[in-house]
């Protein structure tokens, strides 16, 4: 059984759901986000963009102004740390180690985070609704609560030096 199956489902969802709807300008454009792609709506079209290719507009010179490639690296690096963080808490649901499930927490909360600033940066001429981000918040938070288990193996190796144990106290033969 999965002992981190909550914090997993929940890492899993912020893939899955969008996490940001935003409007530029009188609804010229409207775009729904998820972690690694956007639905974008504007009167010449429609379609989804994935992160590559608003890195590859961001190279080419597409894209410009430090606030849509602020709000692109934002996003990028958020969406990066949110994977990282899913990776990080299925090694300690299959490792039972506690270390992995804390530090998956804090990436979350810095993916969280990063979300927030890229919709601030992202349209300053118009709207977001944050619809997944709280979640993300939640999920780190949930993440972060999760009882650690720690071996009883560090214990028995500070209890050696007492004797206590059979294979220390000398046979009387």
């Amino acid at each position: 059984m999965v002992r981190y199956k909550i914090p997993l489902l929940l890492q899993c969802l912020t893939l899955l759901i969008p996490l940001n709807v935003y409007m530029w300008g009188n609804w010229l454009l409207v775009n729904l986000q998820w972690a690694f792609v956007r639905y974008q709506y504007t009167g010449l079209g429609s379609g989804f963009i994935p992160v590559n290719r608003d890195i590859d507009f961001i190279l080419l010179g597409h894209t410009t102004g430090i606030h849509n490639i602020l709000a692109v690296v934002f996003w990028t690096t958020g969406g990066i740390l949110l994977l990282v963080a899913f990776f990080l808490t299925l090694i300690a649901s299959l490792g039972e180690k506690a270390v992995p499930i804390r530090n998956a927490s804090f990436l979350v909360f810095g993916a969280g985070l990063l979300f927030c600033l890229s919709a601030l940066e992202r349209f300053t001429a118009g709207f977001a609704i944050p619809l997944g981000i709280p979640l993300i918040f939640i999920t780190g938070w949930i993440t972060y609560r999760q009882q650690p288990e720690y071996d009883d193996d560090d214990d028995d190796a500070e209890d050696d030096d007492d004797g206590s144990h059979p294979e220390s106290t000398p046979d009387p033969e």
